[in-house]
């Protein structure tokens, strides 16, 4: 009985399901359960957050919890069910009239067997929950079946029991509207009957109504507590939203201040800087300097042209550009030979793909990027080798030189704050990276930065 009370609790197709018990705009539906209980009624929201709701993963995530709860909840009523179907059939056999094969006895079997039915079917869980025309005739039939049942047997506990159990069943499984008609409707019926075939009309009828009207009651507010429960819920999640958005509001307008304060500042002046040294470049020229000063100065001039173009990436970064990746790596690799003029070999192990994290992949871009300035400056003449393995479950790059005319010194891992700060963003995206000597039986004075990040 009570597994048929809860099936509906929180599904209707009509009146609570699409208007609300008191007249609220209902909430958005709930992702579909399996099983007889396929739909369930949620908690009324906003229409902004209606309209942003198939976006939330917070909020479905809410609704699948409040879907869980309630299937919990109708899975420990179940055996109610079958324990009132129990107290009806002891009820019956030890009253009089007992159920039979003719006169009164057929009359009652008659009754009882429409009247235990629906509830057979809602205790073994085929219930129809998705169509509420079955409710109403289920609802029609319990409370017929009830009435005749205290009419054949007017005294004792079936004269008032099964009728006051269907009056419950009724709040619970259709809209409020309904279930007053109908359980109003049996109440009355059930009063003036007890009336006209009780020896105490007054107290008979009085305490019938009275349970019925509990009955009503205690279903109505065990709906009402349920309902309320999604419906805090269902908030929670939506201001765990507002608050999420609120905030990656105000991180892009942070981003967007710092992007303006960098093409402000350090564009700015790398460009005015890059002026000045292609100045001076013709005017090297020109005063026909020195091979090695002009050489210098060339090469100056294509290193600010550089550092112009990365400041304008981090820019463009902060503002929500796409970001550098592993596919950027290989043209990275040729303005390095080309404007640092080093020796690098590239490999490529494994299949080709893309991170699912963004970040890490711009990561491991960075990380390379930064290796490749640490030989210009620290090993120059060096030959480089870099290879990028794609694993099945991770992505490594390696990138390892040779000794070269100013081979590094200091701490074996990471001293500096470029790779400190390598390692930092490898390390945020769950990756590490090691930066040291080259491995055994490479070549001696050589380095080795490897970066390893989830694929």
């Amino acid at each position: 009985m009570l597994h048929g009370m809860a099936s509906t609790a929180q599904d209707q197709d009509q009146g609570r399901g699409h208007g609300g018990r008191s007249g609220e705009p209902a909430g958005p539906a709930a992702p579909q359960a399996t099983g007889p209980f396929r739909r369930f009624r949620s908690a009324p929201l906003s229409p902004a957050a209606r309209a942003a709701d198939d976006d939330s993963i917070r909020m479905a995530g809410a609704k699948l919890r409040i879907q869980q709860r309630y299937e919990r909840q109708v899975h420990r009523l179940r055996p109610l069910t079958w324990l009132m179907l129990t107290v009806t059939a002891l009820c019956a056999w030890t009253g009089d009239p007992r159920p039979g094969l003719s006169g009164a006895g057929l009359a009652l079997s008659i009754m009882l067997a429409c009247y235990t039915a629906p509830l057979v079917v809602a205790g073994s869980g085929y219930w129809p929950s998705d169509v509420t025309a079955w409710r109403q005739a289920f609802a029609l039939l319990i409370s017929a079946a009830g009435l005749g049942v205290s009419a054949v047997a007017p005294s004792g506990a079936l004269a008032d029991i099964p009728v006051s159990a269907a009056v419950m069943l009724t709040f619970l499984w259709l809209e409020l509207r309904q279930a007053v008609v109908i359980g109003g409707a049996t109440t009355v019926l059930l009063a003036v009957l007890l009336t006209v075939t009780t020896h105490s009309p007054v107290e008979a009828a009085t305490s019938a109504v009275l349970l019925c009207v509990v009955l009503a009651v205690l279903a109505e507010l065990m709906r009402r507590s349920r309902d309320s429960s999604a419906r805090t819920e269902l908030l929670l999640a939506e201001l765990e939203d507002a608050r999420e958005a609120e905030t990656m509001a105000a991180a892009g307008a942070e981003r967007a201040r710092i992007a303006r304060e960098l093409h402000d500042v350090l564009a700015q002046s790398l460009s005015a800087l890059s002026i000045q040294l292609e100045g001076a470049r013709r005017l090297g020229e020109r005063e026909q300097v020195s091979p090695l000063l002009q050489g210098v100065i060339d090469r100056s001039v294509e290193l600010t042209r550089e550092g112009l173009n990365e400041a304008r990436q981090a820019v463009g970064a902060l503002r929500g550009d796409r970001l550098p990746a592993l596919a950027d790596l290989e043209p990275l690799v040729e303005r390095c030979r080309r404007d640092l003029e080093l020796t690098v070999g590239f490999a490529v192990l494994g299949t080709a793909r893309h991170c699912e994290d963004p970040d890490a992949g711009f990561a491991l871009y960075r990380g390379v990027q930064e290796a490749l300035t640490n030989v210009a400056r620290y090993a120059r003449g060096a030959e480089v080798e870099i290879v990028l393995e794609y694993g099945a479950d991770s992505v490594r790059v390696t990138v390892a030189n040779g000794p070269g005319s100013a081979p590094p010194a200091g701490p074996s891992r990471g001293g500096g704050n470029g790779l400190r700060g390598m390692r930092e963003r490898i390390e945020r995206v769950g990756g590490s990276a090691e930066a040291g000597p080259v491995e055994a039986g490479g070549p001696g004075g050589g380095w080795q930065v490897t970066m390893v990040v989830p694929a």
